[in-house]
């Protein structure tokens, strides 16, 4: 396998790197007719990640030598991303990157040519592996959201580095919105005295498509999250959100010409058999404020009031996330 990638898509695949880190520990490559893919998944199997190059993102892209198969392999993320640690130095300085994949001498060498010749060669040893693919289909779920990454980027701004986990819903109006929760524990340590919840709404016409019944909500983790929206800001796309019911998986698309980018994100289940979500006449929803010109509001109180629930039978470390993804290796 050989490819070559000039100009500002080096820095386009170095932020797809970025962001499949937030993820797992290991990247598989796997070169295919239709594009190279760069694939990962956590240790629990409960999200997973994938990009998709199509070969006209390259200026070249060789899947295989006439005398070679199509070759897999695994390297540890921390090495690769190692290459593009600094998106700045990719955008200044880097005008061409080629990456080669090599089964005899088991090494994937990436070549980072630079301004004044200089030339940067990175050997990684890497493991030969199974093709790794989760079985998800976007089509088959109920409610889909699309916005601007702009706008849901804005959205999660406001909350705080160290949350775990944030609850997305669809009230009345409809609108959409954001809500967070840190047990006592958890406020501690980031530093607030009292747990503090955080909500911003969003209105319909700030998305491109919102397919979506009222009261429906799905909690799930914030650090992948802001991990595809990161690169869907830098690469000015729109970012759909795919979902079912609580405990199903959400999925997390951008999609271009030249790539499409998957997440699949398992969802906290509802601890209830008869879930409460957003604007049931059990918990009615908190009243919200008056938008502002921008069409999203913040609001923040020292105790949960009803509508989108906290999972408040967690008590830290990774969520209890009962549909774990189904993945398939061949």
């Amino acid at each position: 396998m050989k490819c070559l990638v000039t100009g500002g898509n080096v820095k386009v695949l170095g932020k797809a790197v970025h962001s499949l880190s937030r993820i797992g520990d290991e990247l598989y490559l796997e070169p295919l007719e239709d594009g190279l893919s760069l694939r990962t998944v956590n240790s629990s199997r409960s999200a997973y990640a994938c990009f998709l190059f199509a070969p006209l993102f390259f200026q070249q892209y060789q899947v295989a030598t006439p005398d070679q198969d199509p070759a897999r392999c695994k390297v540890l993320m921390k090495s690769f991303l190692s290459v593009f640690r600094s998106l700045a130095m990719l955008e200044k300085t880097v005008e061409k990157c080629c990456i080669s994949l090599n089964g005899r001498s088991s090494r994937l060498v990436v070549q980072l040519h630079c301004k004044y010749g200089v030339r940067k060669i990175h050997n990684l040893s890497f493991q030969d592996c199974e093709s790794l693919q989760a079985v998800f289909d976007p089509a088959s779920c109920s409610h889909v959201l699309r916005a601007p990454a702009r706008v849901l980027g804005e959205a999660v701004l406001p909350f705080p580095p160290a949350l775990a986990e944030v609850t997305l819903g669809v009230v009345r109006g409809p609108r959409v919105i954001l809500r967070s929760y840190l047990e006592e524990e958890e406020a501690v340590t980031a530093g607030v005295l009292r747990p503090m919840v955080t909500e911003m709404s969003l209105r319909e016409e700030d998305f491109q498509e919102l397919q979506a019944q009222e009261g429906v909500a799905i909690t799930f983790c914030l650090k992948e999250f802001r991990g595809l929206l990161s690169f869907a800001e830098s690469t000015n796309l729109s970012l759909s959100i795919h979902f079912d019911v609580p405990g199903r998986p959400a999925i997390f698309t951008v999609e271009d010409s030249l790539l499409d980018g998957h997440f699949v994100l398992a969802t906290l289940s509802e601890p209830d058999s008869q879930p409460q979500g957003l604007g049931t006449p059990q918990l009615p929803a908190p009243p919200l404020q008056a938008p502002s010109k921008s069409g999203s509001h913040k609001t923040s109180s020292p105790e949960p009031r009803g509508g989108l629930q906290p999972p408040g039978a967690w008590k830290g470390g990774a969520l209890p996330l009962a549909s774990i993804l189904s993945l398939c290796f061949w």
